[in-house]
């Protein structure tokens, strides 16, 4: 009887913290929607393969005006560290779908693996409804991925460190930093990092010739924050990042 009364409980808080998160999301989607309209479908994408096709094709990363003196912030400028190259690269021969499938399919992946509590339903819809999420999705900004690697991260120590392809996110890649596994994959992010040599000083004159701020990333604070709600409420028998 009493497993019967549990199991009942169990899902009445499914249905009210769905009930709950299609509210949210309902209230507050369309508003984001709206500002996601006038961008130009996968602009973002584009604009680093191309970077990076560029640069393969042994033409430079960053562009002269970047590197020449102080420049203003415009769609075109490469704000990226050199090291992202590895995940720009090898669209310039994969399908471009695969661009958005791949993060979207390594965060359900996470998720799945976390399995939330219901409590926590809410809060992530709350967080998605007012994170910049589908102007990410329709310009294909990078910001994608280092939400694909952060929810990794939570479901399996180590893959957060790769968040550093964006810089501007760098506090989250810490998670994860008290286990081993951790460390073992950032010794490993700056192994395939020191081949780029002398392109570091590059990107580091990029930022300082910049006119933007510092942290260009902020308004994707919330999104980044889902995975680490769900590590937060995951089901007991997955133990996560523990």
């Amino acid at each position: 009887m009493t497993s019967r009364f549990a199991t009942q409980v169990v899902r009445h808080q499914r249905v009210l913290a769905a009930l709950a998160s299609a509210a949210l999301l309902g209230l507050t989607l369309p508003v984001t929607l709206g500002f996601a309209a006038g961008i130009d479908p996968g602009a973002d994408f584009v604009l680093y393969r191309d970077a990076a096709a560029r640069w393969l094709a042994g033409g430079p990363f960053y562009s002269p005006a970047q590197l020449e003196g102080p420049y203003v912030i415009e769609h075109g400028a490469i704000l990226y560290p050199p090291v992202a190259l590895l995940l720009f690269a090898p669209f310039t021969l994969l399908p471009a779908v695969l661009w958005w499938a791949v993060p979207a399919v390594l965060v359900a992946w996470a998720l799945w693996r976390l399995r939330p509590r219901p409590v926590a339903w809410p809060i992530m819809a709350a967080l998605i409804g007012f994170s910049p999420l589908p102007v990410l999705i329709v310009a294909g900004n990078p910001g994608l991925w280092a939400l694909a690697f952060m929810a990794a991260g939570t479901a399996l120590i180590g893959p957060s460190i790769l968040v550093l392809v964006k810089p501007s996110l760098a506090p989250f890649a810490l998670f994860g930093v008290w286990r081993r596994r951790w460390w073992i994959w950032a010794l490993a992010f700056g192994a395939v990092c020191l081949p780029f040599g002398s392109m570091w000083q590059d990107w580091l004159a990029a930022l300082t010739n910049s006119s933007g701020p510092v942290y260009y990333s902020g308004r994707e604070i919330g999104l980044m924050l889902i995975p680490i709600v769900a590590w937060a409420a995951r089901a007991p028998r997955h133990t996560g990042a523990e």
